[in-house]
Order: C-alpha cells, then structure tokens, then sequence
C-alpha cells in the first residue's frame, strides 16, 4: 500500500541543511539527508512570500494567483471548494490521511470519513481537534503561540497548561521530552536569553505527539508542520552566518550569544527524525518527504531594540468605532474581521495616520481587513485620527522592547529544499534539480493513482514519486 509521510520543515533552506551535515556528519539526519533524492523547489507565487501563502501552493498545485490565499485566518470556504489541498482530495478517494499542524487546516472539515486524525494549525481561531483528546494540547499550544511572537512571553498560561498536565499520560508526551523541558525552564533561570528557545518547544511537544497518532493510526498520507527553524532563521541568521552580510552592525557579543540557535533548532530536528526514522524501520511502506516550501537568506545585520505593537485590541476598536473580531497574525502584522460596517471601517482606516505617513492596510473578501505595524526602532510617535491627534494609547498601541534585540536578519526567497527519503533505496540520484513548487500536488497525487485536476500543471512531475 502507497503511502507518504510529508515533514514540513518551514523555510529551511539547503545552505542550513549543507552546514549541519558537515559539522554532524553522523548524526541521523545526515544519513537520512545523504540518502535521499533532493529537489530545490521554485515557488513563483507573486508579491511579498509568505509560508501562508507557499504552503496552499505546495498542496493546492496553483500559486497564489489563483488560490489567492495570502494572510492567516482568511475564509477559505469558495477557495477550498474550488482549490481543495491535497488532503482533501484524497480522502475523497478513500485514501486515510492524519493531518498535524499544516497551514489553513482550521476549521476542521465537517466530514471527517478517512481521517484518521487531524490537529490544525498552531495560528487556529480554536481549539477544536480530531480526536477530541488532543484539544488540551491545542489549547495550550494557541496560548503559547499567541505568547511567543515577535518577543517570549516568559509566563505560562496557567489555564490551559493545568488542563493539559491532566491529560499528558494518554497524548503520548515521552520521558526524554519532560526532561528537556524542565532542563529547559532551568536554563532560563541562570540564562534569561534562553526564554527564545520556547518557540521551538512547541514543537518539541507537537512531534510526540504525531508521533504516537502515527504509529497508532498509520494513515496513507501524513503530514506535520514545524516552524521552530524558520524562526531562528529570522532571527540569528547574522550570528550564524556572519560572513553572508557585507555590513554587519551587530555586536560581537550578540554574535557569540546566538551563533549556535539554528543548530540548537537542528539539533531537535535531528531528535525528530531519530523517532520517524526507527518507525520508517518497522513501516518500510512509507516514503518520508522532508520539505520547505520556500527558502531563507540573508537580509540586514542590524539591532532592533524596539518596536510598535498593537497592545490593546479594545482600545483599536472603540477608536475606530466598529465592531471588530481579532484573528489570527504574526506581528507586525494584526489581523481582523469586521462584524459590522466594512466600509466604514475602510474609512476610518483611511484617516489613521502615524508620524505623518497613512497606516498600512489590505482589505480582503469584504469583511477581511490587515494592518502593519512594526516600525523598528523609531522611538517617537505622532498618531493622528480623523486630522486630530491622539496618542498612542488611545489607539491600543505601544511601543515594547525587543527581547533578543534582533532584526529580520534572513527573510524569504522563493528557493525551498525538498527531498525523499526511501528506506528500501539506499543508492538515490545525488544530482540536487529544481522543480516548479507546483508540481508537487500532482505528483504526490499521481503516486496514489488519483487523477489531478485540470488546473493543476502535468508537466514536469517528480519521477520518485510518479513511478514508484
């Protein structure tokens, strides 16, 4: 029986891959990475790239000029009727698929026949899971994302992590991962840089588990997301990569304090693909796939100390006087949809202007609406609201220190690394080709002799997977 495990390993680019093998030339990610067929996939989705946006690519087979998907917590209902991702398509055709974590997997399908398990996103509007038993980890997950953006929040929600501990003994949370864990909070206490280091624990705690539900359910199609290497990448890329930067304005000793934060992301990694590969061992049926969607490089090296948040979401709303509901984002970017006039809401927006220059706005599907903030080390704000000015707080903004003081030292390109792992084919092709991001849905699909649809390319597919 045809079946696939996809690792989504968020923006990892080969350069990051590249160097972690040669310092760790025997660890099992290594041999893993050395024994497998690699592609460098091109995305050619338009505009500023955005893994909400490459990840609908990678699975929905067009780019973002047709699906058109390009911020969290958009209405995907009429995209996914017409673009259906991966997932649904097979389950259509009585192929079992378990979802943990992809992107816009929120929320969960009203029919849920053929899947065997399916945990959205960690930027979900709610905790809602399948099966039900996995939702105090969610919960606790949302909290922690929502607490671990630009900044760590070094407090834990107490709320949802009480909820959690009670149901631990039957989610398959492992011995070696509380112990890290408490290692880790211990750290923290002689060495309070370190808080960082809770973005990737989430997906520490994430992979066991999938990992238990893997092994438990053994569905045809697999997927689990992770975002804890891409969130280094952003922010240490200078420290590790130094080299890569013809100015670089960071301080030597923030050099040294973050030179090795990509590769304490590896090293976990490295951790997860220890357990994938021991159940590869016993389950040689599945072909591991280990992907990126797109890439990172380097951008600027310099210090950021602070920035201007959206504080008080309460305030933003009775300022601007329409009813608002908070979505899902990633700072600098706040997301909202508008429970009432739309239009006027565009309105206000129009007349809110910061240091003399109109906010930054979108507005997507009528009620769907997304401002920018940011502004990195500016110190002094001159808000105005209707030719008025007003202060900061009136509009629920504030500006907050920058804990680790670090900038978007890498951002996004549209190169990602891609390959594929067969535990019965020790001797793959070791030529790294490039491929359209778009072909990997029919391919995929292809491999489990479903028909793509029409609008999906069939030129071009991925030979791995087409003939195996």
């Amino acid at each position: 029986m045809r079946k696939i495990i996809v690792l989504e390993v968020n923006e990892l680019p080969y350069k990051v891959y590249d160097r972690y093998v040669d310092k760790n030339p025997n660890c099992l990610l290594a041999q893993i990475f050395n024994h497998s067929t690699q592609y460098i996939t091109k995305s050619t989705d338009e505009g500023e790239l955005h893994p909400w946006s490459t990840w609908p690519t990678f699975y929905r087979g067009i780019d973002n000029a047709k699906h058109k998907i390009k911020d969290i917590g958009e209405d995907l209902t009429e995209r996914n009727k017409m673009y259906p991702p991966l997932w649904e398509i097979l389950t259509q055709h009585n192929i079992s698929a378990g979802i943990f974590a992809s992107l816009h997997t929120y929320p969960l399908p009203s029919d849920l026949k053929n899947y065997k398990f399916l945990v959205p996103d960690p930027f979900a509007l709610g905790s809602t899971t399948f099966p039900k038993k996995i939702e105090p980890f969610q919960a606790f997950n949302l909290a922690m994302t929502r607490r671990s953006g630009r900044s760590v929040d070094k407090s834990i929600d107490k709320r949802s992590a009480l909820k959690l501990m009670f149901a631990l003994p039957g989610l398959g949370l492992r011995i070696s991962t509380i112990l890290i864990t408490l290692k880790q909070l211990v750290n923290e206490k002689f060495a309070s840089w370190k808080a960082s280091r809770r973005r990737t624990f989430q997906s520490v705690l994430a992979f066991d588990l999938f990992i238990k539900l893997l092994r438990n359910n053994k569905p045809q199609f697999v997927t689990f997301f992770s975002n804890h290497v891409a969130s280094a990448m952003h922010r240490y890329w200078a420290a590790t990569f130094p080299e890569d930067y013809t100015k670089n304005d960071l301080p030597k000793k923030w050099i040294n304090r973050y030179k090795f934060e990509i590769d304490y992301c590896m090293d976990h990694l490295n951790r997860m693909l220890i357990s994938m590969h021991k159940f590869l061992k016993k389950n040689p049926e599945y072909l591991l796939v280990v992907a990126s969607s797109m890439g990172q490089e380097a951008t600027k090296a310099e210090m950021v100390t602070h920035e201007l948040f959206l504080d008080d979401f309460n305030k933003l709303q009775d300022a601007i006087g329409v009813e608002l509901e908070p979505l899902t984002a990633m700072h600098p970017q706040y997301n909202f949809a508008v429970n009432g006039d739309a239009d006027l809401m565009e309105t206000r927006l129009r007349l809110l202007s910061l240091n003399g220059d109109k906010i930054t706005y979108r507005r997507k599907d009528n009620i769907f609406f997304s401002i920018d903030l940011g502004y990195p080390n500016v110190t002094r704000f001159e808000a105005k609201f209707e030719g008025r000015q007003v202060g900061l707080e009136d509009l629920g903004m504030k500006i907050k220190a920058i804990d680790d003081q670090s900038g978007g030292t890498a951002y996004h390109i549209p190169e990602g690394s891609f390959f594929i792992y067969d535990i019965n084919n020790q001797d793959p092709d070791k030529e790294r080709k490039e491929v359209d991001l778009r072909v990997i849905a029919p391919s995929i699909l292809k491999y489990y002799h479903v028909e793509a649809p029409k609008y999906m390319i069939k030129n071009g597919l991925i030979p791995e997977l087409i003939h195996n």
